[in-house]
């Protein structure tokens, strides 16, 4: 009976036990880790450097990258979400585990143990303590205290505008010691860590981490310094979808100006909306890059010079409207008539319609029309005798050999008049402008593409 009340018991304890998921060894760490937390922190002073012997501190620095928020070009601030993770040995909060029941660890607030004065040296912002009050730090046995506050952080970066945007931006961060001096504080990287660790990064829809690297910059001041160096490479499909390909088809509506005849009446309101454009897509770019002239933009320079040339355009444009309305009361010098043909025969300006080259070979003068009658009028009256009617009929041709039209005349010059002026010089601006954009175009945009 006794034995079967035994196992009665036994295995009741089991199954309750097995519900709790506890133990009566845990019951006893409970109670344990309240005596060890008055037994540590009876005396112990969180302005105080914990170490017994009067070293440095050392204080191992790994910093998580979890996303890059923003970055923005025209103020140049990096915004990046990030976990620094500190670990340092605290020589007043260590224990043995078997006189509290096991405890190997335990979590405690941030404002309550000593906390290194490490800051992010290049922030934009007013320095503060990393973390919050209410975040804490775990505590090991052997006194090891491992910190890990998370914090969204704006640090400068300094933008190079030359190939945006297809540039490649580098941005720092800086993790250095407030106050304390290598002799207090000695700031080392995390063992085996060689920069940013990115097994939590989340990727940026605008800037692509290309590389991230680690180094140990010199003392300054007697302050230890740390740097995590970052390498972003701007993701171009935007860029290229509503920047690059609107000024490339804006920059073959600027040529088009001097192809438009100038009887249609709109040569000026086209000029003035190519350059409104141009001076828009100018503005645009010009807000997104900082305010400096340590480097220029390829692509600002490339929209300059085409807005220079839209601009000379409008000007061109006025002066042609005012030759093509000019009167024939004001005639062309012989010098600009010799010049304005020879560029029409350069290029291929129709010299004369073939009508009135037809009209002009086949004119007959007073003396040609006198013979067709006289002619007509012997043959009017033709007796039986062929002989008698061809010499009557050859010798007025004859007579009149010498009022015949040369060969050359066939081939007569055109009359230039204003309006044939101005589409010459359309013409001609019209090529060379489509020629000096096709130029600028070819140079500029691989100059941009190199960058990436």
């Amino acid at each position: 009976m006794f034995i079967l009340r035994y196992r009665q018991f036994v295995l009741v304890n089991v199954l309750v036990w097995g519900v709790l998921n506890v133990s009566p060894v845990q019951a006893v760490t409970q109670a344990q880790l309240y005596q060890l937390m008055d037994d540590l922190f009876a005396t112990y002073k969180p302005e105080v450097r914990p170490t017994t012997a009067g070293e440095a501190t050392y204080v191992y620095i790994a910093i998580y990258l979890l996303s890059i928020q923003n970055l923005d070009e025209k103020s140049q601030v990096l915004e990046s979400s990030i976990i620094v993770e500190a670990d340092w040995e605290d020589d007043y909060l260590s224990w043995n585990e078997a006189s509290y029941g096991n405890v190997s660890y335990f979590f405690y607030p941030q404002k309550k143990v000593w906390l290194p004065d490490v800051v992010i040296e290049n922030s934009v912002e007013s320095q503060k303590q990393l973390g919050y009050d209410e975040n804490v730090v775990m505590v090991d046995s052997s006194g090891l205290v491992t910190w890990r506050p998370s914090q969204v952080i704006k640090t400068g970066c300094d933008i190079d505008v030359t190939y945006y945007p297809f540039d490649t931006q580098v941005c720092n961060i800086i993790v250095s010691t407030w106050m304390s001096t290598k002799d207090d504080i000695d700031i080392d990287p995390d063992a085996g860590s060689n920069g940013l660790i990115l097994s939590r990064y989340s990727t940026s829809g605008t800037w692509e981490l290309v590389s991230n690297e680690l180094e140990n910059l010199p003392t300054e001041n007697g302050l230890t310094r740390i740097q995590f160096k970052i390498k972003l490479k701007r993701l171009r499909t935007y860029y290229v979808l509503n920047i690059i390909l609107p000024v490339l088809f804006l920059s073959f509506t600027a040529s088009m100006v001097f192809f438009l005849p100038a009887d249609a009446g709109e040569k000026i309101g086209m000029c003035i909306t190519v350059l409104l454009a141009y001076a828009v897509y100018l503005t645009i770019i010009a807000d997104n890059m900082p305010q400096t002239s340590l480097q220029v933009s390829y692509l600002a320079v490339y929209l300059t010079l085409l807005l220079g040339l839209t601009a000379m355009g409008v000007v061109l444009s006025v002066i042609v409207l005012h030759i093509h309305h000019k009167t024939n009361d004001c005639r062309l010098g012989r010098r600009s008539e010799l010049i304005i043909r020879k560029l029409r025969k350069i290029f291929g300006i129709n010299r004369a319609k073939e009508g009135e080259e037809e009209g002009t070979v086949n004119r007959a003068t007073p003396k040609q029309k006198d013979s067709e009658k006289g002619l007509n009028g012997h043959l009017g009256h033709i007796t039986s005798s062929n002989r008698v009617v061809l010499r009557t009929a050859v010798t007025p041709l004859a007579d009149n050999a010498a009022f015949s039209p040369p060969p050359c005349y066939n081939e007569s010059r055109e009359e230039l008049t204003w309006p044939k002026v101005a589409e010459t010089i359309d013409r001609v601006m019209f090529i060379s402008t489509s020629f000096v954009i096709t130029l600028i175009t070819i140079i500029i945009i691989p100059i941009l593409a190199s960058g990436s």
